[in-house]
Formats: C-alpha cells, structure tokens, sequence
C-alpha cells in the first residue's frame, strides 16, 4: 500500500474502543473495523465500562476475533483509553468512539498523516454525523474566554488566537498540521510520541483528556494534524445523554482541571466567570425569545457549572432532555 511514495504496507494498528450502554451502535463501529483492511489492523481492543446493556455479551458472541477489557465499575474514557493502550503494541493506535464507525479510506488517511509528517505524533479525520453534515471536530487551545464566545456564537467575530473552533485550511496533499487537537472519538495516535509524553491524564474522567494530550505533544514537539481524505461517523453523546447533567457538569469540570493544569488558577477561575456570564445573557435571550428547549439547555448548564470547580460531583437530578450542543 502506497502514500505518496512512502510504503506503510508494514504499519500495524492497533485500536482501542471504550464502550458504555451502545450496544447497537457498539455493533456498527466493530462492524466497520471488520471491513477495514487486515493488513493494517493487528489488533481491536473494547473496553467497557460496567456496561448493563448486554454490549460485552454481544461482543464476545458476534466478534470473537476483538479483545474485551470488561471493568466492573466505569472507571471512566481516559483511563479506560489506557488500559487498551496499555494492552496493545502496534505502532499506531486508534482512538474509535463505541458511537463512532470509520469508512473504508480512514486507516489510509490517517497513516498517511504519520508517513508524510515525521513529527505528526496524532492524526484524525473529518467527522460527520449520521445525516452525512460534518461536526466540527478540529479545535484551538482552550483560553479562559474562547469556550464562552464559543457559546454565545460569536466565533466569527473572534479571530486567530481568540477562537476557540477552527477550520483546517489543507494542501495538496489534504493535510493540516496546524490544528492544536483534535476529539478522541476517531483519534489516531504514534506510540513513540505517547510513550515520550505519557498516556491519557487520567484525571480526567471524561472530555478534555484527548486536548491535554494533545496540548502535551505540541509541548513536546510533536504536530496534530488533520486530513480530509477520509472520515468517521460520529452519532456523538450516545453514552452521555444518559444522564445529561453529569455529563454536562463533566464537560466544564474537565475544561477547568485543563486550564488549571496548563495555565493556572487565576486563568481555571476566569473561564469560570467567563462562561457563567455567557450563561446568563443565553438565558436571558431564550426566556425573552420564548425558546424553552434552549432556555432549559441554559439552565442545564448553569447548574452543572456552578460545581466545577469542586472535587465531587454535585447532587444531580434526573431529566429525560439531552443537552444542546455540549
């Protein structure tokens, strides 16, 4: 198998899925890595976290040839991520969501990334959902303002380091080494770069972990980069919206241990403020526009940010609405 000159023929993947409660969707994303070439995969690892759906049942009964880690407690994505990591060898490991299935170019492209830059240390792919829109999956850096803008959509007044989503500008070869990270749903990594930075933060329980990383190989010299060759379909929040509080609450506690780690507590504390503010005016807007399913999207987030900076998770009701957006 040729890129552009370079022979990958030899390159073996190994990939990694972290399963909770997406037994269907858990089927379609090992249903397409059965699809994908032999020669490059040299091992599939799931991962699941206490699931009670029947998911580790199905995937011994139906894929005999895929490894199961099953953890009798959710232990959480990074450190599920690295208990597969850790159980692997290959030289390139992909990151595949359990709501997430790779098309046939997708390995392809993102070894591609590796064999065309020497120092691309994580690679992925555009991301669509199950309508064929893409979602955005290519971001800049975290800043105590950008996830604000972010929320009250005005990222296209908040240019360069200001903007927190980014649109990746390809050459001909379709990659972009510019991107700062890119989402772990469908992120393929170099274990020489992982090894030399460390695996995922496993203070992280879920979201923020892949960007960390991200932001440690950037540190360390190595790029991520993005193609447009290929692409993966990410349903997105599958696992989450079964308790979208939690899963909100997750988000911004994650997004504040990741600039408190990077950049300290004054910065952790003004994205704080930063976000609480963007809250109310959303708030504000949707009660006055008369829009109660954003209006209850808001005052979802309101709750869960109130608690993030705390070490425990707060007291979380019950509610049948997934979040908008999150």
């Amino acid at each position: 198998m040729q890129y552009s000159g370079a022979t990958m023929s030899s390159s073996r993947v190994a990939v990694v899925v972290v399963s909770f409660n997406t037994r269907e969707l858990l089927l379609e994303c090992l249903e397409s890595l059965r699809s994908a070439s032999e020669l490059l995969l040299s091992d599939i690892v799931v991962v699941d976290n206490a699931s009670h759906d029947g998911s580790p049942q199905m995937v011994r009964q139906a894929y005999p040839e895929v490894r199961l880690i099953n953890n009798p407690t959710n232990v959480g994505f990074a450190r599920a991520c690295n208990q597969g990591i850790r159980s692997t060898s290959a030289p390139f490991v992909l990151l595949l969501n359990s709501d997430a299935r790779i098309s046939e170019l997708c390995l392809d492209a993102l070894l591609a990334c590796f064999s065309l830059k020497e120092t691309c240390g994580a690679a992925g792919c555009t991301l669509i959902n199950e309508t064929g829109a893409v979602r955005p999956s290519t971001w800049r850096f975290l800043t105590p303002f950008n996830q604000a803008l972010e929320l009250l959509g005005l990222t296209q007044l908040a240019s360069g380091r200001f903007a927190r989503s980014y649109t990746p500008t390809t050459g001909e070869d379709g990659i972009d080494c510019s991107v700062d990270w890119m989402e772990a749903s469908c992120l393929m990594l170099r274990r020489a770069a992982v090894e030399q930075v460390g695996l995922l933060d496993e203070h992280f329980f879920m979201y923020s972990e892949d960007e960390d990383l991200c932001w440690r190989l950037r540190q360390s010299g190595w790029l991520t980069c993005y193609s447009n060759r290929g692409n993966a379909v990410h349903h997105g929040g599958a696992s989450a919206q079964q308790n979208p509080l939690q899963n909100l609450y997750r988000f911004y506690r994650s997004q504040y241990l990741l600039l408190l780690k990077h950049h300290g507590k004054a910065s952790a504390q003004l994205f704080l403020a930063a976000n609480r503010t963007a809250l109310l005016l959303k708030r504000l807007w949707h009660r006055l526009s008369g829009n109660h399913l954003r209006l209850h999207d808001s005052q979802l987030r309101w709750k869960a940010i109130k608690h993030a900076s705390n070490d425990e998770d707060p007291p979380l009701a019950s509610t049948s609405q997934p979040p908008i957006d999150a």
